[in-house]
């Protein structure tokens, strides 16, 4: 006897179920004289959908459910055939209420069977459903984190050492420590020898005897690299650490204006792919102390809270491809802050392939021959630009040499309740334009 498959066997099930007047009033059990109350059988329709998603031990279920539908219907349409039994011709007188009644009860057991076995089945159909919709929540914000708030130095015990852990569980032997950069409105620059000399000396005690880390001497892009290659940058006794896992040790603290915090973002960047390794961001709140400024009129202006919606799942795809894109994150000017949070979203919760070529072209570019022609090790973008609502930003996706912009979703960042940054007075506007 053919053996159906479980889809057949359903699209069967589905049609006797709709066939039979079962939904609407279920007799009565004559067994037992029991009501029962009528079964909504909507969700059978989306069995196509859920079945895929049922434990194994779900589908043994589901599938005895369905063979004791199948049995029951069987059961009845007997039932039926002895509930209208009629005495032979040759036997008019011939007494078949024994079988009538047989017939009936037979039917009213299989009807009672069939109503239990339905039961069971849209319980345990809502029950995938509950579980499907539970995971459809969890993956909507996966993506989505708070900001920690430390100070410089709790912030370089903590994160600083997550980082350089990190980096030690990926097999990197040598951590380059190239100085702390300082990004504000007039673009990027590095960090004045009090901040560099406390950051290193956090470094080295996190480094301990591992000997991982090091500043290497003349650190620089070779002048005519476009950055394409995995040999971009020059130092002395290179050849010393030619067979270790490298990769540079970047921090990084955006400070916007009149921001009584600032963004601190760890990274490590492997040397030869330009892929971030590891990264970690964290707000710092000791700002004022650190560059001596006048706390009047400073307050936190940078977010609290990071989410980021991908409808599409297109992240996850663009991760699971056999051969993935190495995307470089671009952004429109005054996005800094925007862009940093959502490398950290996608470098925590995706498997994509974030390179930071755009920082090193920004730090290390003023040696380059042809600035022009860096290219990177990247083959794809990710960009943002802002939305129409107040912290959102919109995040497409583009291959390199192709003018097809693929929209991935969007970037949302909530940001303390903190008043309008004061304009200049009169006076100040008019002694600013006399030394113009």
């Amino acid at each position: 006897m053919r053996r159906l498959t479980l889809r057949s066997r359903a699209n069967c099930l589905l049609l006797a179920l709709f066939i039979l007047p079962l939904a609407l009033t279920p007799p009565a059990d004559a067994a037992r004289g029991d009501k029962r109350e009528p079964l909504d059988l909507s969700i059978l329709g989306q069995r196509d959908a859920l079945i895929p998603q049922m434990t194994t031990a779900q589908r043994l279920q589901y599938l005895e459910l369905e063979r004791g539908i199948e049995q029951a219907q069987s059961d009845k349409r007997s039932g039926e055939y002895l509930a209208n039994s009629k005495p032979p011709a040759l036997e008019p007188d011939r007494d078949v209420k024994p079988l009538v009644e047989r017939g009936k009860k037979l039917i009213a057991q299989a009807e009672a069977a069939i109503y239990e076995n339905q039961r069971r089945m849209i319980q345990l159909l809502k029950s995938v459903e509950a579980e499907k919709a539970a995971q459809a929540a969890v993956d909507l914000t996966k993506y989505d984190y708070a900001l920690p708030t430390a100070s410089l130095e709790s912030a370089l015990d903590e994160q600083a050492r997550e980082l350089m852990e990190a980096c030690w569980e990926l097999g990197y032997e040598t951590l380059f420590f190239d100085g702390i950069f300082i990004r504000d409105g007039e673009g990027l620059r590095r960090a004045d020898t009090g901040i560099r000399n406390q950051v290193y000396d956090a470094l080295v005690k996190i480094d301990g005897d591992t000997f991982s880390l090091t500043i290497p001497v003349d650190f620089q892009l070779k002048p005519g690299t476009r950055g394409n290659s995995r040999h971009v940058f020059s130092y002395q006794n290179a050849a010393v650490f030619e067979n270790d896992k490298k990769a540079l040790l970047v921090l990084e603290l955006t400070t916007p204006a009149s921001s009584a915090t600032g963004l601190l973002s760890l990274r490590a960047i492997d040397l030869e792919t330009q892929r971030i390794a590891a990264q970690r961001l964290v707000k710092i709140d000791d700002l004022a102390a650190l560059f001596e400024l006048p706390p009047e009129g400073l307050a936190d202006r940078l977010p609290t809270d990071v989410r980021f919606r991908d409808p599409g799942q297109r992240i996850e795809i663009f991760a699971r491809l056999s051969n993935p894109y190495a995307f470089q994150l671009t952004h429109a000017p005054g996005t800094g802050v925007a862009t940093a949070c959502l490398a950290e979203t996608l470098l925590r919760h995706s498997g994509l392939r974030i390179v930071d070529s755009a920082f090193l072209l920004e730090a290390y570019g003023e040696t380059l021959e042809d600035p022009g022609s860096w290219v990177g090790q990247a083959n794809a973008r990710l960009s943002l630009e802002p939305a129409e609502e107040d912290g959102s930003y919109r995040v497409t996706a583009q291959a390199r040499d192709s003018d097809r912009i693929l929209a991935i979703g969007t970037l949302g960042l909530t940001y303390p309740d903190v008043p309008e940054i004061p304009e200049a007075p009169p006076e100040t506007e008019a002694i600013e334009a006399e030394m113009e």
